[in-house]
């Protein structure tokens, strides 16, 4: 059946010149040619997105808790702080803004986005001030930062030396815990007068930065930290 087809249809082509040929098969296939062209070109966009030119994934996520900005220069921290990357060309450094902004649509949103990301381990840092840190201590979202301050150490010493004397030690009660005990410990970083914030414009007066409570990315954080602090001076 389908070679008696083929051979009617091909018969009808024989005889009609370049002009009817076309118009015949616009007129009698257009459905089929446009749904073939659709599936070329969705084969193509996959093969460009997923072999060719992937998107980039996060070598580190950091969530935005301090005060109000524009995106631009978070958008140029990350860019910055791009050179800790190893394979630059698959990775990246990204730097998003998570403060409320009073739409409830849009807040909800925010909030759904934080947490699915940090359940998924997508989230890996996140930058506030001491208030905000305090609570998410509480909340269970940040954890201590003794690991992070490790790999600075051995990064830079000096650098591990100045930010140790700054680490503020939070005393707080954990919304989750059993028997109401307040822990001691130190949730935070500061980042106050690091050359590469003081350079986009980025407040740091009381700016500390701390690692999302799932995240195992201390040495990460410890070089983002580093980088933000080259050509710091001591005191």
């Amino acid at each position: 059946m389908i070679r008696n087809f083929f051979r009617t249809e091909w018969g009808k082509l024989k005889v009609m010149n370049f002009t009817d040929k076309r118009q015949y098969i616009w007129e009698y296939y257009k459905v089929q040619i446009i749904a073939l062209i659709l599936a070329i070109a969705a084969i193509l966009y996959m093969v460009n997105t997923m072999i060719l030119n992937p998107p980039k994934r996060d070598y580190l996520y950091i969530a935005w808790q301090g005060n109000i900005i524009h995106s631009e220069p978070l958008d140029e921290l990350g860019t910055r702080l791009d050179v800790i990357v190893e394979e630059y060309k698959r990775y990246q450094v990204s730097i998003r803004s998570y403060l409320l902004t009073g739409d409830p649509q849009m807040d909800q949103a925010l909030i759904t986005r934080f947490f699915a990301m940090m359940q998924v381990g997508d989230m890996h840092g996140v930058m506030g001030s001491s208030a905000n840190m305090l609570g998410m201590a509480q909340d269970g979202i940040v954890k201590p930062v003794h690991e992070i301050l490790v790999y600075v150490e051995a990064m830079n010493p000096e650098l591990h030396a100045h930010l140790a004397m700054r680490a503020p030690i939070m005393v707080f009660v954990p919304e989750h815990g059993e028997d109401g005990t307040p822990i001691m410990d130190t949730m935070a970083i500061s980042l106050h007068g690091a050359p590469m914030l003081i350079e986009l414009g980025i407040p740091s007066e009381d700016l500390y930065l701390s690692i999302i409570s799932n995240s195992t990315h201390y040495y990460e954080l410890a070089k983002a930290l580093v980088e933000m602090f080259e050509g710091f001076i001591f005191e």
